[in-house]
């Protein structure tokens, strides 16, 4: 019984620890989380230097997410992808959208959008 319940525990522990998402995902995914928050204090230093977002413009983009509900999942796509970019469906709980990011030679974020996916 003791045996049982350790395989469960560590199978749950192991499942945890598995995000499945590579290193962009992750990182779309923590910008993403960053702006429906209104704060991109997490992410400030993973943006490269020079780069200026008003706390204007993270509003209104957050307004538009948050508006969306919960935020599902974010994969990394290939479809439409610009070269140089790294592009994500994105889904919320009301609609998909499109996140686009390009980095730079130090892997810090330099442009990040998003739109609505086409239905």
């Amino acid at each position: 019984m003791i045996l049982r319940f350790l395989i469960v525990v560590a199978a749950a522990a192991g499942l945890a620890g598995c995000t499945f998402q590579n290193q962009d995902e992750r990182e779309a995914d923590r910008i993403t989380q960053a702006v429906i928050k209104n704060d991109l204090k997490p992410v400030e230093t993973d943006i490269a230097k020079g780069i200026s977002v008003t706390r204007v413009k993270v509003a209104e983009w957050s307004d538009e997410l948050n508006a969306q509900g919960k935020l599902l999942s974010v994969k990394e796509t290939t479809v439409n992808c610009p070269p140089g970019w790294h592009c994500f469906d994105v889904k919320f709980a009301k609609r998909a959208y499109v996140e686009r990011m390009r980095f730079d030679e130090n892997h810090k974020v330099v442009d990040w959008s998003f739109h609505m996916a086409q239905e």
